[in-house]
């Protein structure tokens, strides 16, 4: 795809550029100094803050700095540089396509990725949209990665994304654009206790955006594509502080993106570039959540819901036929949650212990009108043991008692999962532990209950999701310097996913269950260098493969693997005087496609790139420039049988002022 005359020069511009970064990552600023330092950093891994080094777990925090040192717009494309963690998206900006929504696996767990805000879960039957959320409302994330089904219920096999969002608001703002009709406007303002922000984002036309054909195809393989025709969000927080023990937030969100879906190579030569059909996704989100504090006792009420609804038209059939066309498509899937997370910490002696209850009443609606509405009520109570055995040695007992009521059919499940972790102190600054865990995860309505409108077909005889995870790691702090080295291994039986299988002519997907395992290292540093210099890497290696255990002829019986097993991790950071350049890439190698019906296959390496440069004209005035796949590559970003290509480099200029 073409981009434009000057596209030799940005190159030669970012080969220097990458040259100069190998070995590092925007997520390290200079701002960060003066928010954490590395023997300060806190997280609430354990539903308490605790020092990142205390705690037998992966840990990840970053501030709102370092994830607007990354250029990016929504926490989706932030997310894409961070060691260990495996990015997807189906358009522009990290967007969704109607609800095959962009991920972010953790530990390659395609679909074990718990997101919270502010400790309540935004999951939903598993999908969430980070894309939605923009980073100007953050004010930190925290990222636990391994199972913690434990502290934090069903869908974290993979981990757990924490996003802390800001209490109070600075007054700001904010004008942008950039090529592909890119336009993004914005303001913060905080009055009193009340805090109000807007954000309009807006994407162009990009073109083609995948295709069927894969390195698997053969030269006479017909090919089918998709072509992005743009999108729109809006974005609406209020915030409201009614002491420091209670607070509120409500966050609305409104979204319309647009596909065409049409014929490609090898089809006959009428038929090439012809729609097949097109497709216009609306969705509306809304989340609602009351937060308490009062001592060592703290909780949340929540409200989430979002509403996705279809339309297009069908101008063909697959082969190309107008027999019965043109045909209207218009659907609409409802998914709603309410409830509460209550918890208490206290001590005795030297043992800290914290016990904790939660209520979801969970709502599927997979077409308005003509399907009952499905509904199951989820409680859990949940507790944990922190023990000090002596100077260096702690030890954390966790367990949690999960069970549903009210399902259809009586689907009604239970579960009891239990971790025990050790931390072993070899100096202040440096630790060893070791963990050793249970994953738990119940089957969505969706993939219970669908009748195939979207694709999927529902198997209401899914088995729960149960895993076992083991982890040995060592962290140090040590000057300007943090190291982390985590070894992790983990077998999740009855993980579910779907087969591919064809429903006369139409392409639909069995929910199936599988056995999914995976062994792997991962190796990250942080480093404060000298002049205004910072520098992250990571290197992330293991080996994810899933069996199906379905008896159905189009499911895989036997290993096959998923994603890449090589992740590299690099950039730099550089802020001196009124500038900052930050510079980013991810490099994910040894790769394979992975159809939902036959053996996986090799696939090209993948290279994430992003440049951004931020001046401050005075106190007041900030202009950002930010360049994504500064290198113009054509990478396929997903995983499956059909390529999704990343969006060819594109700029946002923007200009940002405080009052």
């Amino acid at each position: 795809m073409k981009v434009g005359k000057h596209k030799r020069c940005t190159r030669l511009a970012a080969l220097v550029l990458a040259a100069m970064a190998m070995t590092s990552t925007a997520w390290a600023g200079v701002e960060e100094v003066t928010e954490y330092t590395m023997d300060t950093i806190v997280v609430t891994a354990q539903r308490y803050e605790k020092k990142d080094i205390d705690i037998a777990a992966a840990t990840d925090v970053y501030t709102n700095a370092q994830l607007q040192n990354t250029g990016a717009r929504n926490l989706q494309e932030a997310l894409s540089k961070v060691t260990g963690l495996l990015y997807e998206a189906k358009g522009p900006g990290g967007a969704s396509l109607g609800a095959m929504t962009s991920k972010v696996s953790i530990r390659g767990v395609q679909n074990g990725t718990l997101i919270l805000i502010n400790g309540t879960p935004l999951n939903l039957r598993t999908l969430y949209n980070l894309e939605d959320i923009p980073l100007e409302n953050i004010e930190r994330i925290e990222i636990v990665k391994g199972g913690g089904s434990v502290l934090y219920g069903s869908e974290a096999t993979g981990g757990v994304i924490n996003i802390i969002m800001k209490k109070e608001m600075v007054n700001t703002v904010t004008v942008g654009g950039g090529n592909f009709g890119q336009q993004n406007y914005g303001f913060t303002v905080q009055a009193d206790k009340l805090g109000v922000s807007y954000t309009y984002d807006k994407w162009g036309d990009t073109g083609k955006v995948s295709s069927t054909l894969t390195e698997a195809s053969t030269p006479t393989t017909k090919e089918m594509y998709n072509v992005f025709n743009g999108s729109e969000k809006n974005n609406v927080t209020l915030s409201y502080k009614f002491s420091d023990s209670v607070d509120f937030l409500y966050g609305h969100n409104e979204s319309i993106s647009r596909f065409t879906y049409a014929f490609g190579k090898n089809y006959a030569a009428a038929l090439v570039d012809q729609t097949r059909y097109n497709r216009k996704y609306d969705n509306t989100k809304d989340f609602v959540q009351l937060n308490i504090k009062a001592g060592d006792v703290k909780g949340n009420v929540y409200y989430n819901s979002n509403s996705l609804h279809t339309t297009g038209i069908d101008y063909r059939d697959k082969n190309g036929g107008v027999t019965g066309y043109p045909q209207a498509k218009n659907d609409e899937e409802k998914n709603q949650t309410y409830g509460f997370d209550l918890q208490k910490v206290g001590k005795v002696k030297a043992a800290t212990w914290l016990l904790g209850t939660t209520y979801q009443n969970e709502q599927f609606i997979e077409a308005v009108n003509s399907t009952p509405t499905r509904d199951r009520n989820n409680y859990s109570i949940y507790g944990q043991w922190e023990d000090p055995l002596n100077d260096a040695d702690t030890i954390t007992l966790s367990g949690r008692r999960s069970w549903t009521t009210g399902a259809d059919e009586d689907k009604n499940y239970n579960n009891f999962s239990a971790q025990g972790q050790l931390v072993h102190k070899l100096k202040e600054n440096e630790s060893l532990y070791a963990s050793v865990g249970q994953s738990y995860v119940m089957p969505t309505f969706k993939q219970m209950y669908s009748t195939g409108s979207g694709m999927v077909v529902g198997d209401p005889n899914l088995k729960p999701q149960n895993g076992m995870h083991y982890e040995l790691g060592w962290k140090k702090n040590h000057e300007n310097h943090k190291w982390r080295v985590a070894l992790f291994n983990y077998r999740i039986e009855d993980n579910i996913s779907f087969a591919k299988f064809d429903d006369n002519g139409e392409t639909k997907y069995n929910a199936v269950n599988e056995d999914l395992k995976n062994t792997g290292i991962e190796v990250s540093a942080d480093i404060m260098g000298k002049n205004g210099w910072s520098y992250q890497y990571g290197v992330t290696y293991s080996n994810p493969m899933g069996k199906s255990k379905s008896e159905k002829a189009v499911a895989k019986q036997y290993w096959d693997r998923y994603f890449g097993r090589l992740q590299l991790n690099g950039g730099a950071t550089y802020q001196k005087d009124k500038w900052a350049t930050s510079l980013s890439a991810t490099y994910l190698t040894e790769r394979v496609l992975t159809p939902s019906n036959a053996h996986s296959y090799d696939t090209k390496p993948s290279l994430l790139t992003t440049l951004n440069v931020k001046y401050a004209v005075d106190k007041t005035s900030e202009i950002n420039l930010s360049i994504d796949n500064i290198l113009d590559r054509q990478d396929n970003i997903t995983h499956a049988s059909s390529a999704y290509y990343s969006t060819p480099i594109n700029y946002m200029l923007s200009y940002k002022y405080k009052f």
